[in-house]
């Protein structure tokens, strides 16, 4: 017989509209990779394993709530219904803990596409080190800190528990959101370098950046964590697990906007850059930026400007350090970020009389 009710509808009703955005996002995520910069890679891999890890955590939670997930011991009355809630709870913290991991990996696999800076990429290393082995260490613990097991989720079996899990997911919380922080700064150095305009700059890098609020959410999510200490353990710990959710959702939200620019670039102005569709020309318009100068390719292969004004130039592109160049086209690859210095030469052709 199962109890459902008190916090449990809301509960299920914020993860699965969680869920659905997660899978939209990673779906478009992977179709941009795939169709428009043919550049899968091992960061959008990630985001399928935290897709199917978000959706086992929502099912578990959503397991809990039909035996009381949400409401207050007396509400529940059987403590047996009671712990079984209390045991599903426990699963779900497993997968959570997990998806918020990859989550971080996913971030900084990415980071690890554009940067070329030694330093940089040793931070990124380590951070994913510690990531993974927290992450590793949190999601055992969480089921097998007392012995026997089952004592984890009831208290009432004989036997005695060696961890206060509480500690490790201060420890573990804390960690993710040094680690959102870090990485969301990261993309300032590596930006900053780059031979672009300042205004540029600033919107790359804001774009690479947005694993902030990812970190504001683990705030919120570690403060929630008081509730696996007081007793009205599934209904104390529902921010905790709305939280959570949260936090995992808009981490591959903010990891996968940057990519999906191209998707934009592609449904706004078509497969050649252009909203147009008259015969001969086409247009690739810059994947970011005003998008005042067009490109044109003509029939030979050769590349000429269009203004808005009309007039036709033949760029000589120009690349002032060979350096910024190779990131450059890494964050093309990565994320569909294209930046080129063009100059432009005016031809007039004069008749026979001069």
């Amino acid at each position: 017989m199962g109890v459902y009710g008190g916090l449990g509808p809301m509960t299920n009703a914020v993860l699965w509209v969680e869920a659905v955005v997660f899978a939209v996002f990673a779906g478009l995520r992977l179709y941009t990779r795939k169709h428009i910069l043919n550049s899968v890679g091992l960061d959008d891999y990630l985001v399928l394993i935290a897709l199917v890890l978000h959706i086992l955590y929502t099912a578990f939670v959503t397991e809990a709530t039909v035996y009381g997930l949400g409401q207050l011991y007396a509400d529940v009355g059987d403590p047996v219904i009671y712990f079984t809630a209390v045991k599903y709870e426990l699963f779900s913290q497993v997968a959570g803990i997990m998806v918020i991991g990859v989550g971080k990996a996913t971030v900084g696999v990415f980071l690890l596409r554009i940067v070329r800076n030694r330093i940089q990429r040793v931070i990124i290393w380590a951070c994913l080190a510690i990531t993974a082995f927290i992450t590793l260490f949190a999601s055992i613990t969480v089921i097998v800190q007392c012995i026997p097991v089952e004592k984890s989720w009831n208290p009432t079996t004989p036997g005695h528990c060696w961890l206060d899990f509480s500690k490790v997911g201060y420890t573990v919380g804390s960690w993710f959101v040094a680690a959102d922080f870090s990485f969301a700064i990261l993309p300032w150095f590596i930006v900053w370098d780059l031979n672009m305009k300042q205004k540029e700059k600033i919107t790359v890098a804001c774009g690479l950046s947005l694993g902030v609020f990812a970190g504001v959410c683990g705030i919120i999510r570690t403060k929630a964590l008081g509730g696996l200490n007081a007793s009205e353990y599934i209904y104390d710990t529902v921010p905790m697990l709305i939280w959570s959710a949260t936090e995992s959702c808009v981490t591959i939200m903010g990891s996968s906007i940057p990519v999906l620019r191209p998707l934009y670039i592609y449904v706004k102005y078509g497969p050649d850059g252009t909203s147009s569709s008259s015969g001969d020309t086409s247009y690739r318009l810059p994947l970011y930026g005003s998008g005042r100068d067009r490109t044109r390719f003509s029939k030979s292969g050769l590349e000429s400007t269009v203004d808005e004004r009309g007039t036709s130039h033949n760029p000589a592109v120009t690349n002032n350090n060979p350096a910024n160049a190779s990131n450059e086209n890494i964050l093309r690859g990565a994320a569909g970020i294209e930046r080129t210095d063009e100059v432009s030469v005016n031809y007039e052709q004069f008749g026979k009389n001069g």
